[in-house]
């Protein structure tokens, strides 16, 4: 650990002390799976136990202090005695703008997240600044909250300093361990991969990438699991109803819960309940996950090369395969299923005889929808010829027409309602539990939601029993898995929307009314790009989002702002026309040095708050866009996410209605 970057990004950092609390745990007493809201100092004055901070270790003896970040499970056990401890939680970010070797080492460093414990040299200058900031933040005065936020900084500089002296080890939080963890013990509630990286304080695709390269599946997917096998637990241990076991691991919907358990066991909840060798197969089972089990890896072995550093460290056991095949596996899902067509068959009485119509009926079923789904592209395909369509994983020749097309990005349900058709399910931009945004809602009212865009739903893709999926390189992982359950084509997400309607075009054999509404287009832009220019006389136009304690101005990179200043050749202002990246990210300060005349401003239900607060600001008042009443909101779903056809389009009425 280099403390010289920690005491570096402490001075660059804003700080917000949150809470300062005082606890006091009896013998015996025990603390289990509180998460961090905010990162956290925790220092021990007298008592001892263990504290573990997402399994790893700390054995506190008297005086004690340790670290962690927000989103870090802490339990606190093995007491002796009393332990009396307080809890400091804080807030810390580099403000923007700022330097990118700064965010880099920020990065690197982490130093508002890490975990790491130690036992004071000089613990008297310690407990001695804790308990005065304990003492200020309980008073309701401002000035007593500035005196406990300065008596946080004493406290960081004391413990930089001993920090130096000791040579302290930390451990890098395992934000997997941390989501397994909050899955295992919340799977029955409703929460999103949004709402799970909220609480893990990270963006959900860095959540998801993360998830995927240790686990080779996605948070969501991770639940799933967890529910199935929660589920088995109930179904082979006790007698309750597919109702109240349904809702016991988190569906509100027995028939959809039934489906997804076949999916995943092979076999329905009813049958899995009254076979005898369901124990062993669920025992054995690969898509069955033990409890903990990334976290359950880890060995404890106890670190005592000095009585001041007397804790417990972790070493780690590796990356556990969620997916593995054994023969003794592929044996008893046959032996099970033997088992049930012999019971199917065998004996005269009435029951025997219904489960075996039943059993027939079901195949049955599953053969028409099989052949009817065949039946009708065999009928698109009399009126198409053979084309080849070249995506980013090669080439696949359609010889008929798609009749039931999964779409994994947003924006290819705008493409295909374009050229008069619909995709049987579509993902949507957030995992808020919405649909589709209002522009296309009467469109797609009847397409199956697929998850989203950085999760899609497997078994909803599966369920929707697609001939064709399209997807992006968002979803490259899961590639070979979606060639699995359909012809799968993957396309470049940020290409440009003609280009890709063109390739939609060759896909539903529409080729020429592709062509046309791309003529169109530019027709239609030609037309106001003239008038805007004869409006404007050179007038800047900023496109920018408020975003994350700050504002992302788009560059003329950005599909979307290139609408603005290629399409429409708009002057775009001296700081938008980077072409390093599609966006740039300045606080509210830099905004006067921008300079436009007219501001579009993105905005949504996430970002609401935070625009109303900086429009309110006498900074964003003293905008010369602002003083000359030309802001004009617009809407992230239609700007951002559905970059199709119909999206683009609204989006130059828009542009023509406020500037024209």
């Amino acid at each position: 650990m280099n403390v010289d970057d920690h005491i570096f990004l402490w001075n660059q950092a804003s700080v917000r002390l949150q809470d300062v609390r005082h606890i006091v745990m009896r013998a015996g007493e025990q603390l289990r799976s509180y998460q961090l809201p905010a990162s956290a100092f925790l220092f021990s004055v007298r008592g001892s136990g263990l504290i573990r901070l997402d399994g790893n270790v700390h054995a506190i003896k008297n005086c004690y202090m340790a670290h962690a970040g927000k989103g870090t499970y802490v339990d606190i056990e093995a007491i002796k005695d009393e332990l009396e401890y307080y809890l400091i939680l804080y807030k810390a970010h580099l403000p923007l703008p700022c330097r990118q070797e700064l965010l880099r080492l920020l990065e690197k460093t982490q130093p508002f997240h890490i975990q790491y414990g130690l036992t004071p040299m000089h613990q008297a200058n310690v407990f001695v600044a804790i308990s005065r900031m304990q003492q200020a933040w309980n008073q309701n005065g401002n000035l007593d909250k500035l005196r406990a936020k300065a008596l946080l900084y004493q406290l960081v500089c004391e413990l930089m300093a001993q920090m130096q002296s000791q040579g302290i080890g930390v451990t890098v939080p395992n934000l997997v361990v941390q989501a397994v963890r909050y899955i295992e013990e919340h799977y029955a509630e409703a929460f999103t991969l949004d709402d799970l990286s909220t609480l893990l304080n990270c963006s959900s695709r860095s959540l998801q990438r993360t998830f995927k390269a240790q686990l080779a599946v996605g948070p969501i997917d991770f639940l799933i699991q967890v529910r199935i096998q929660k589920a088995q637990e109930l179904l082979r241990q006790t007698n309750l109803g597919l109702k109240e076991v349904a809702e016991s691991v988190g569906y509100t919907d027995s028939y959809y819960f039934s489906r997804i358990f076949k999916k995943y066991t092979g076999f329905s909840p009813t049958m899995y309940k009254e076979n005898p060798l369901t124990s062993e197969i669920r025992h054995k089972s690969p898509l069955l996950l033990s409890r903990y089990s990334i976290a359950g890896q880890k060995l404890w072995k106890y670190n005592d090369h000095t009585e001041n550093e007397n804790h417990l460290r972790s070493r780690d056991g590796g990356t556990v395969p969620m997916y593995k095949s054994t023969k003794a596996m592929l044996a008893l899902n046959l032996m099970l299923s033997l088992t049930l067509l012999l019971g199917a068959c065998s004996g005269g009485g009435t029951n025997t005889s219904n489960a075996g119509n039943t059993a027939t009926g079901a195949s049955n079923q599953v053969v028409t929808q099989s052949n009817t789904t065949q039946s009708s592209a065999n009928q698109e395909g009399k009126k198409s010829e053979t084309r080849t369509i070249k995506h980013m994983k090669g080439e696949l020749t359609l010889d008929f027409k798609p009749v039931r097309i999964a779409v994994l990005d947003t924006q290819y349900a705008d493409q295909m309602i374009a050229l008069g058709e619909l995709p049987a399910g579509s993902v949507i931009t957030t995992g808020d539990g919405s649909k589709f945004p209002e522009y296309l809602l009467d469109k797609l009212k009847d397409v199956h939601v697929l998850g989203t865009k950085d999760e899609p739903n497997s078994e909803a893709i599966v369920a929707t029993e697609p001939d064709l999926i399209i997807c992006t390189e968002f979803q490259d992982k899961i590639y070979d898995n979606l060639t699995k359950i359909a012809p799968t084509i993957m396309l470049d997400r940020n290409e440009d929307w003609r280009e890709t309607l063109i390739t939609f075009g060759k896909i539903l054999d529409k080729q020429q009314e592709a062509e046309q509404i791309v003529k169109d287009y530019q027709e239609k832009t030609n037309k106001l790009k003239a008038e805007l220019a004869t409006k404007l006389k050179g007038e800047s136009v900023a496109l920018i989002r408020p975003r994350d304690n700050a504002i992302r101005l788009h560059t003329v990179e950005h599909r979307t702002a290139a609408i603005l200043y290629s399409d429409l050749g708009l002057t775009p202002p001296k700081p938008a026309m980077d072409k390093s990246d599609t966006a740039t990210m300045i606080s509210l300060e830099v905004m006067p040095e921008v300079g436009a005349d007219h501001l579009f401003v993105v905005t949504d239900k996430a970002n609401q708050a935070l625009t109303d607060e900086y429009k309110n600001s006498s900074i964003w008042k003293g905008l010369k866009a602002a003083k000359e009443n030309k802001v004009y909101e617009v809407n992230t779903t239609v700007w951002i996410a559905y970059y199709g056809p119909i999206a683009i389009n609204n989006i130059v009425d828009e542009i023509a209605e406020a500037l024209l």
